[in-house]
């Protein structure tokens, strides 16, 4: 516990680091101090033993010599005097005792307790040699010098003690004045990291070093409040330019719409050569411009998050049997050789997101590569699928290989011709692979062609079976299917298209849209290619038109946004519940989500973006009438006279 305290707080590693230094050096000094006491005093005790020895040494020796044991206690007498005086003993030379001393109510201590001076007894013969007859030991009682000692001991114990309290609580006080600043910073940058500017900024009002870190913090923080407005700005701003762009794309198409029909109409009933090839290059103007307002509303609505990706399992072999069908016609139109790997593999990804991102690869190819092949290839590596797509167009120069993403960024066309795009293509791929996680990676050789990979990772073996993907609609604008036969939301059985009785070689088309220029346009051009077109601008008109009897559709054709609280899918859904047939029809519209598109596919309603080519509309127009009988079948039809509520 304690070493977890010391390895988080600054405060309590840096106290007991001052505490252990500030007693060792105040401790160490005095124990030195005491032990030099000690000897020093105990040294005085053995000299004055010594000295005490002298004073008796010659009675104490004639004593011995005569064997009188009243004499040698009558010599050692004087000892008395001495105040750590304890006993005298007097040995003969064998060791036994011939006299002893002892000053009354003195206490003999043992070992250390007591100090000995140990003196030889030295007289000389008849023959005057000099004759050691014994020793003279005296004990002086060192118990009054330790008590001093020990008092002294505790004294200066104590005062020690009172002194590395202050120094101890001086060093505390010294420690968090800097310690605790630091810590409150700490946590405040902590605070700050974790994206809270409201913390409060500790103030040191101090020109020291921590009071010049408290306001650098400060001035942190303040910037990370401005960085932070400037964040939620930017984020307003680029909602604004999503809204702004989605709302000028939906305002756009809808003039985009109405010029591709009357262009297309008046370039099929031309008067001269001249009218035809007017229109028919106002048809191009419009037709780049159709394709910068898709470009940017991807861009627009990729940087604004509006794109999400609901990744699923898919087979890999449909992704490259659709992008097979829509750009092989266009690459062996230009002359070129296309060919996709007959592979199997189930990945992990959004089908849709992946075919619009390996799309534009392959689109960014074709436009780039004058002969040769356009190619793609895949190959297993690591648990995912890498998937290339491979040219033998102009290339990039290795300095321009990270440029190529950006916005408008073209090679090989500084006249900015629009037949090779307008720049946004690979910069919407990389926009793609950040919302997929699919990394995208380019390698180039200029003059013989490039190579784009995606990696995709495979789906895990548990949920990768032959049923997995059975579900996953299709995406309108890649494989349009014919509208399904569905129940209806109330269980209410609905008739298809084959039940219908047929009319005398007349196709009928309703066609509603809130705009009337668009409404007019689509009508003469459906006009002009010889249907009966009843037109409507709202869900009353187009109600009321089926209801009594103006038209008895075969084909359906409806925006999407028809008023602020209308929508074409329900107008489509109220009229087959009238009619009780489920009449094909197409959904189209300038502004077009994940979830409306989503619903048009559970409906089988084929989904086009607006503007859609006449000749996509012909086409679509032709196979959803496709499928008409030849002869009239009476139907069993419920009241057709159902409101819209219901």
């Amino acid at each position: 516990m304690f070493l977890k305290i010391f390895s988080r707080s600054l405060v309590a590693r840096t106290t007991a680091s001052a505490v252990l230094l500030v007693s060792v050096l105040v401790a160490v000094p005095m124990i030195v101090l005491i032990q030099a006491d000690v000897r020093n005093t105990r040294a005085e005790l053995a000299i004055r033993a010594e000295m005490a020895t002298r004073i008796v040494l010659d009675d104490v020796t004639n004593a011995l010599w005569d064997l009188d044991p009243e004499e040698a206690a009558t010599a050692l007498n004087p000892l008395r005097s001495i105040d750590s005086f304890a006993e005298a003993v007097i040995l003969g030379t064998h060791g036994e005792r011939f006299a002893v001393y002892r000053k009354p109510g003195a206490v003999i201590g043992a070992g250390d307790a007591a100090t000995v001076a140990a003196v030889p007894l030295i007289h000389q013969d008849r023959s005057g040699a000099a004759r050691s007859i014994g020793t003279l030991l005296v004990r002086l009682d060192t118990g009054p010098t330790d008590d001093a000692i020990r008092h002294h001991v505790l004294v200066l114990g104590g005062i020690g003690a009172v002194t590395l309290l202050l120094v101890v609580l001086g060093v505390i006080w010294a420690t968090r004045g800097m310690t605790l600043p630091i810590a409150g910073m700490t946590r405040a940058m902590d605070d700050l990291a974790a994206g809270d500017v409201t913390v409060t900024v500790p103030v040191r009002h101090r020109d020291d070093e921590i009071g010049r870190m408290a306001k650098a913090l400060g001035t942190f923080r303040q910037n990370a409040i401005d960085l932070r407005a400037a964040k939620e700005r930017a984020e307003q701003a680029v909602a604004s330019k999503a809204k702004f762009m989605a709302a000028a794309s939906h305002d756009l198409r809808q003039p985009a719409q109405s010029l591709l029909m009357l262009t297309a109409m008046l370039r099929a009933t031309a008067p001269n050569p001249k009218v035809e090839e007017s229109a028919r290059k106002i048809e191009q103007v419009v037709m780049t411009l159709k394709q910068l307002l898709d470009e940017l509303l991807e861009v627009s609505r990729l940087d604004a998050g509006g794109v999400t990706a609901n990744k699923a399992v898919h087979e890999v072999a449909d992704l490259f049997e659709a992008l097979d069908s829509q750009y092989g016609p266009v690459a062996r139109g230009k002359g070129l050789a296309f060919a996709v790997p007959q592979y199997r593999a189930a990945v992990l990804t959004d089908r849709v997101l992946l075919l619009r991102l390996l799309g534009n690869l392959i689109d960014n190819a074709i436009r780039y590569t004058n002969s040769g092949q356009v190619q793609v290839a895949c190959l297993e590596s690591g648990g995912c699928l890498i998937i290339e797509v491979r040219d033998t167009g102009i290339g990039i120069p290795e300095d321009r290989l990270d440029a190529i993403w950006e916005e408008f960024h073209q090679i090989g066309n500084p006249e900015r011709n629009r037949d090779n795009g307008i720049g946004l293509g690979l910069s919407i791929v990389q926009r793609l692979a950040t919302v997929l996680d699919h990394p995208v990676k380019v390698r180039s050789t200029p003059g013989k062609g490039s190579v784009f990979s995606v990696t995709v990772p495979l789906a895990p073996v548990e949920l990768a079976g032959p049923d997995r993907t059975a579900d996953e609609p299709a995406p309108p604008a890649l494989s349009p299917a014919p509208a399904p036969v569905l129940a209806a939301a109330n269980g209410a059985a609905v008739a298809t298209l084959a039940d219908a009785p047929a009319k005398d070689g007349e196709i009928a088309i309703l066609v509603i849209d809130d705009d009337q220029f668009v409404l007019s346009a689509i009508s003469m051009f459906l006009t002009t290619a010889g249907h009966r077109v009843v037109g409507a601008s709202t869900v009353a008109q187009g109600l009321r038109a089926v209801e009594d009897g103006t038209v008895r559709p075969d084909a359906m054709i409806a925006d999407y946004h028809l008023s602020a609280t209308e929508n074409g899918l329900d107008f489509i859904d109220t009229v087959w519940r009238r009619l009780g047939l489920r009449i094909p029809a197409v959904l189209i519209s300038g502004r077009l989500d994940g979830a409306v598109t989503a619903r048009a596919a559970a409906m089988g309603v084929t989904v086009a973006a607006k503007p859609i080519m006449p000749d996509r509309l012909s086409t679509l127009v032709e196979q959803m009438t496709a499928g008409r009988p030849v002869a009239a079948i009476p139907l069993d039809i419920a009241s057709p006279h159902k409101t819209l509520s219901e």
